[in-house]
């Protein structure tokens, strides 16, 4: 994993842009934390059971499946959809999200409070799952990008793409992984900056949520 240095301003993106190369297809993922590390949410979780984890997960997936066709919109057509459904409303999977886009990296990085300092990871592995070839996620073994479907506005608005990870309790490192940290005196000024041009809570969740929490943000002490 490659060290960047830090990262202050926009204008720091431009020249980190510039050195990693414009035309290159990468990824970004912003954490609150700089501490923490690349591990899918269900790598993160203390599973209940004696089963292997492996087992636990594809349960409880199962169990999602069953129960949230009432609730949608659609019927997901392949596993892939499915997992890309659940993880987008918050069952743990071994999918991670990111964006293309790193001004909503940076968001995510700077939304909450924190009294550290934040970081942006920049995956450019592009090495992507063929769905038809391996239609079980579960039999993939090697850490791959999946586009997910566009599943509601939100995924299109924040650029959401996902790797899927064969080890999920094992923190991904690799030599296609650099990141950058944001000091935490750069943190609040960011966030402000990303309003002014359009990088907000009301953009990047479109609806009565995402504006009221804008609405709070701006006119608060939270701001």
């Amino acid at each position: 994993m490659n060290d960047l240095g830090l990262l202050s301003t926009l204008a720091d993106l431009e020249a980190l842009l510039a050195e990693l190369g414009h035309g290159k297809s990468l990824l970004f993922r912003g954490v609150q934390d700089s501490r923490y590390q690349l591990v899918p949410s269900i790598g993160r979780r203390t599973l209940i059971g004696d089963s292997s984890p492996t087992r636990v997960e594809k349960r409880i997936l199962r169990l999602f499946k069953e129960s949230a066709l009432p609730h949608l919109g659609f019927t997901p057509r392949t596993d892939w959809e499915w997992l890309a459904v659940a993880q987008h409303h918050g069952l743990p999977t071994r999918l991670l999200d990111w964006t293309t886009n790193p001004l909503v990296a940076i968001y995510f990085a700077t939304e909450f409070p924190h009294e550290g300092s934040s970081r942006i990871f920049v995956y450019s592995g592009r090495e992507t799952v063929d769905q038809d070839a391996r239609p079980d996620p579960f039999s993939v073994r090697s850490v791959l990008r999946f586009r997910p479907p566009h599943l509601d506005s939100r995924v299109i608005a924040q650029g959401s793409t996902f790797t899927i990870h064969p080890s999920p309790r094992s923190p991904f490192d690799s030599k296609d992984v650099s990141y950058v940290d944001i000091p935490l005196a750069s943190r609040r000024d960011l966030r402000r900056k990303l309003f002014k041009i359009g990088v907000s809570r009301k953009t990047l969740f479109p609806g009565l949520d995402g504006l009221a929490q804008d609405l709070d943000w701006l006119h608060t002490d939270r701001h």
